[in-house]
């Protein structure tokens, strides 16, 4: 009989690679959200680990993820979404911390960008994502969420 423990870090990396699919090949809001708890106050957050007060940028509920990710696909195309380290899940904390890196392009000018990032999720006890922190580890502009496309900044 298998460890409960194991099973349950096996059910985290799961969860938490099923959800980076899902990112990687660019699924609608809608579809993302499935992966998201309806039974706890979603948590989400991305801040360069740089950010003194990173919790200012934190939000909550499914709305707010819903509306993280469309801002993410109305402005920005995701492309070249890779692990950078393997998932390390903690089964009691149901929780997981994973190193990953993307590029990023303005959908207006073409600009593109990398942004190497540290994602910790935690999960319900469904396996559905209740807290999504992200903490940019490369330079700070090169935060998603505090972008700046250099054609429209030289206007």
């Amino acid at each position: 009989m298998a460890n409960p423990s194991e099973s349950v870090q096996d059910q985290l990396i799961s969860a938490t690679s099923a959800f980076f699919q899902a990112l990687a090949t660019n699924a609608c809001s809608l579809s993302l959200l499935t992966y998201f708890s309806t039974t706890h106050l979603v948590i989400i957050q991305h801040a360069p680990a740089s950010c003194p007060h990173p919790q200012t940028s934190r939000l909550s509920g499914l709305n707010a993820v819903r509306s993280y990710f469309d801002l993410l696909a109305t402005n920005w195309a995701r492309s070249k979404m890779l692990i950078r380290t393997k998932p390390c899940a903690d089964a009691k904390a149901y929780r997981v911390v994973i190193g990953a890196s993307v590029t990023w392009m303005w959908r207006r000018s073409g600009h593109q960008w990398d942004e190497d990032f540290t994602c910790t999720l935690e999960f319900d006890e469904n396996y559905k994502i209740s807290s999504f922190i992200v903490r940019t580890d490369s330079a700070p502009e090169t935060c998603v969420m505090r972008a700046v496309d250099s054609e429209q900044h030289s206007r």
